[in-house]
């Protein structure tokens, strides 16, 4: 058992050093003024998005960008949505709303959703963000400026992620675990490995002439995870992506409370996992060795894993510090966050896996004819 506690020791040595190359390495979106003003269509899907749409579509109308379009694709909600924008609609001119069919045979709703929206578009850059975001108003300007910058066919611009109560503080923060901790994200945008791309629906701004050659989301149309699902699907093409941490501009409260942390991650954990039952179990297996394990041998006594506890606090103290999460779940989330994570997993494997169930927003799809994303 002291060997296994030195080999996660070890692992949490690395990760710690990962962790300190990403938060440096990792490019921030700085307040910028572009060259020139390329027209940039904003396109968002919203379904039953009542509770944020109306904060969502003025943040991005109140942008200093002079050259918007906002197109916001009202996907047969049931509830207020399509009250909301058609009001907001009346007021600004800018923003045009498409109420939406039913998707045909093969498409999911929001990928269809997405293209409804490319279709109507004018921009020579588009956006595609979730109907929850808010934007600061220098946050497209900036944007725009640096894809001009760089010179890249995609940005994926990452949020601050808020949170709320007990267990979004615990469960929320795995995500920026997994992409600063877990992952070489200072990798990312030095490489063109497709399994490396990142995206998110907090915003993808793209090339419109990069996005029509590379398939849009007719690609894409049965992507589960679509927004991750684009950037593989630029650097399948051969085109570069990269990843801009954007959280002075834009925040998202993905999720409220545990029980739609639970449902919304469970759609599509099994998919992150290649709808594989062994890499799933081997991921659960990884998660409770170097994750879980080091806690209770520390309780037992054991000196080196008690040394590794320390190490993964530190590690987390860092990244919260840097992204402005709370210290206290910094602190004492990391067992109970893994263990809720075990769960979304191992239910994910059942639901997606071996009832071959997607349910979202009140549709459920054969989950057996669905993908991660461009795979």
């Amino acid at each position: 058992m002291r060997f296994v506690s030195y080999i996660i020791l070890a692992y949490w040595v690395f990760a710690f050093a990962r962790t300190i190359l990403n938060l440096a390495l990792v490019p921030r979106l700085r307040a910028r003024v572009p060259e020139r003003f390329p027209r940039v269509s904003v396109i968002v899907p919203a379904r039953d998005e009542e509770r944020m749409i109306e904060r969502a579509v003025r943040a991005l109308l109140a942008q200093t960008y002079p050259a918007l379009e906002v197109i916001v694709v009202n996907d047969r909600s049931t509830d207020a949505t399509g009250a909301i924008l058609a009001r907001l609609a009346r007021e600004d001119e800018r923003l045009i709303v498409i109420d939406n069919e039913e998707p045909p045979p093969g498409w999911l709703g929001k990928p269809w959703a997405m293209h409804q929206g490319s279709l109507r578009a004018r921009g020579e850059l588009l956006l595609f963000i979730d109907a929850d975001v808010l934007y600061e108003p220098e946050a497209i300007g900036s944007a725009v400026a640096k894809i001009e910058e760089r010179g890249v066919p995609m940005l994926t611009l990452t949020p601050h992620v808020e949170m709320h109560g007990f267990w979004e503080h615990v469960m929320m923060p795995q995500l920026a675990v997994f992409a600063f901790t877990l992952m070489p994200l200072w990798l990312v945008n030095r490489t063109r490995i497709a399994a490396l791309a990142l995206g998110g629906g907090t915003g993808n701004l793209v090339r419109r002439a990069d996005y029509d050659a590379c398939g849009g989301h007719v690609a894409l149309r049965d992507a589960v995870v679509d927004d991750i699902g684009l950037g593989r699907l630029f650097r399948r093409n051969g085109r570069r992506t990269e990843v801009i941490v954007a959280n002075d501009f834009i925040s998202v409260r993905m999720y409220h409370g545990l029980g739609e942390i639970v449902r919304g991650f469970t759609k599509n954990a099994f998919a992150v996992a290649g709808r594989s039952y062994v890499v799933t179990l081997i991921v659960l297996l990884l998660g409770v060795v170097f994750h879980l394990l080091p806690y209770a041998l520390a309780i037992l006594g054991d000196p080196i894993s008690l040394i590794s506890v320390c190490l993964i606090s530190l590690t987390r103290v860092v990244l919260f510090s840097s992204l402005r999460y709370r210290l206290d779940s910094a602190l004492l989330g990391h067992p109970l966050m893994m263990v809720v994570w075990a769960y979304i997993m191992l239910r994910s494997l059942w639901l997606t896996g071996v009832r071959r169930e997607i349910e979202w927003r009140g549709r459920t799809y054969d989950a057996s004819r669905t993908k991660f994303g461009a795979d």
